[in-house]
């Protein structure tokens, strides 16, 4: 048993719920979480993702959580690819805290270095990786088109976020966050990017439910071709905003990540435009907003985990979030 997994506990709780009641339970932990842990779950048949705060269980990881399932649950009648909900459960006696249970999606995350030679064509021996890499960025953006599609008042997700003053309020939200963080010495060239911000503000937009953090590390592909998005996952930075946050965030790790064509780019936002019937403007301040979001959070997970003893201290977050800052700098030059 580890910190973070009580086998036993968890039994009885299933037990309780009438999943496969009595049966031994294995589980394993999965990687990519930071802010949260993730294990497989089997029992009886059944295969499982279990999902609960990675240390000490704050109050506003808790509420991650519930956010999460919430979304997930929406999701249900809908052909926006995710895991199916199974379970959550409130009573931290079980584990020490909340978790959920979610049924397992088979699939890959398409990282650079994890995409099966040969993927995206009928005849494998021809295919290259730039084959599969365009296959794969056509599939996901397809599907955060396909999202962007889901009426969230529908769904019942309406008081999810505020649309109204998204953007103007995006800086200053997003500072309160900085500053809450216990030490540090912050983030050189901050101000820099967030004066740009204010000044390049975009006009009004159809508000949908973004994901906040689309990236290949955050979906899972088909394990055969055809590519296909299997689920959608981690989201708790889910809000209802503007979709092209959504979609330069997308554009801007996956061409930071890996190699490309040069017409890629267009070609994807072309198939966004097109799948979506949304116009596709110029993007600059979208990404540049990307980057400093993404940082704030990068820098809020490097001084948690700097004062949580239960964690490993994540020194490369940091790092890599002042890269974002820098690389934003860079672009406004």
């Amino acid at each position: 048993m580890s910190a973070l997994f009580d086998p036993i506990h968890l039994g009885s709780w299933l037990d309780g719920l009438g999943l496969a009641t009595g049966e031994p339970i294995s589980h394993s932990p999965l990687a990519g979480g930071r802010s949260n842990a993730m294990f497989e779950v089997r029992r009886g048949g059944h295969a499982w993702v279990l999902r609960r705060p990675a240390g000490v269980a704050a109050e506003r990881a808790e509420d991650g959580l519930r956010r999460e399932f919430r979304i997930l649950s929406a999701l249900g009648e809908t052909s926006v690819p995710h895991p199916r909900v199974v379970a959550f459960c409130d009573d931290r006696s079980v584990m020490g805290t909340l978790f959920y249970l979610v049924e397992r999606v088979e699939g890959f995350a398409p990282m650079p270095d994890a995409i099966p030679p040969g993927y995206a064509a009928s005849d494998p021996a021809s295919d290259t990786l730039d084959d599969s890499r365009r296959a794969i960025a056509l599939a996901m953006t397809d599907a955060l088109a396909d999202l962007h599609a889901v009426d969230p008042y529908a769904v019942g997700l309406g008081d999810l976020g505020r649309p109204e003053g998204f953007h103007e309020r995006q800086v200053s939200r997003w500072m309160r966050q900085l500053a809450s963080y216990p030490d540090g010495d912050g983030l050189p060239g901050i101000e820099r990017v967030t004066a740009w911000l204010e000044a390049n503000r975009p006009g009004d937009f159809t508000p949908v439910l973004m994901h906040g953090d689309y990236h290949f590390g955050n979906v899972l592909m088909a394990p055969e071709p055809p590519p296909r998005v299997t689920a959608i996952v981690d989201w708790e930075t889910a809000t209802i905003g503007d979709p092209l946050l959504d979609l330069a965030g997308f554009l801007r790790i996956w061409f930071e990540k890996g190699p490309h064509a040069g017409s890629e780019w267009q070609e994807l936002t072309a198939r966004y435009a097109q799948r979506s019937g949304r116009e596709v403007p110029d993007l600059t301040y979208y990404i540049t907003l990307s980057r400093f979001r993404l940082a704030v959070l990068l820098e809020g997970i490097h001084q948690r985990s700097r004062h949580d003893p239960t964690r490993e201290v994540q020194t490369e977050m940091g790092v890599y979030a002042r890269k974002l800052v820098a690389d934003a700098v860079a672009s406004l030059e």
